[in-house]
């Protein structure tokens, strides 16, 4: 099936362990965005998830059902978001921990998030953090050979910017997220359409 007859997907994964978070409530923004451009969307919350510490040398298996969903759902994305909280100056420790399980997407023809749209979303306490969390997933995801959105969105003061459940309020960084995740759909489409036209040329040569 080409992607012409099928719908992106965008999958989002963020949210700390704290109730109403507020990288939780920035993701569903531009979740909500890519959805409304066009995509099939799943939201991943790294609360709800219940991840266990990543185990270099574990089997996919011996882990539980929320790993599984994590690594499969990855597995199947056009386009992937992340969003996090920065922490002490970088990104949060549930959230690097949730990438490092990308290592179960290390085989096959698109080994980790090779061909896949990523877009990055932090969330921070104060005016400086944000930018380096953001800058240490950009790290993190040129590892995993993902293509990094050319928008990234940091909610600086998010204490002040959202309210108790995590939504953001400050509109003008709504618009950013809200352009984030329409931003992630056409790249994603422009990348299909460039390699499904590569196979085309293969097959014909």
């Amino acid at each position: 099936m080409s992607f012409r007859e099928r719908r992106l997907k965008v999958v989002g994964v963020g949210g700390t362990l704290r109730e109403g978070s507020s990288s939780l409530g920035a993701l569903r923004r531009a979740l909500a965005a890519a959805g409304e451009a066009g995509a099939e969307t799943e939201l991943l919350d790294l609360r709800g998830l219940d991840l266990p510490m990543y185990e270099p040398g574990r089997a996919l298996d011996d882990y539980g059902p929320g790993v599984g969903r994590l690594v499969e759902e990855l597995r199947g994305a056009d386009a992937i978001l992340i969003s996090t909280a920065a922490y002490h100056g970088t990104l949060a420790g549930v959230t690097k921990n949730a990438l490092d399980f990308s290592q179960f997407l290390s085989g096959g023809e698109h080994p980790y998030f090779d061909g896949k749209v990523v877009g990055l979303i932090s969330t921070a306490g104060g005016e400086q953090a944000g930018a380096n969390a953001t800058g240490a997933m950009v790290h993190v995801v040129h590892a995993l050979r993902g293509v990094v959105a050319p928008l990234e969105v940091s909610v600086s003061k998010a204490w002040q910017r959202t309210d108790r459940s995590g939504n953001v309020t400050d509109e003008v960084y709504g618009g950013r997220l809200d352009a984030l995740g329409e931003l992630v759909v056409d790249l994603a489409g422009g990348l299909a359409a460039r390699n499904e036209e590569t196979g085309l040329v293969e097959v014909a040569g």
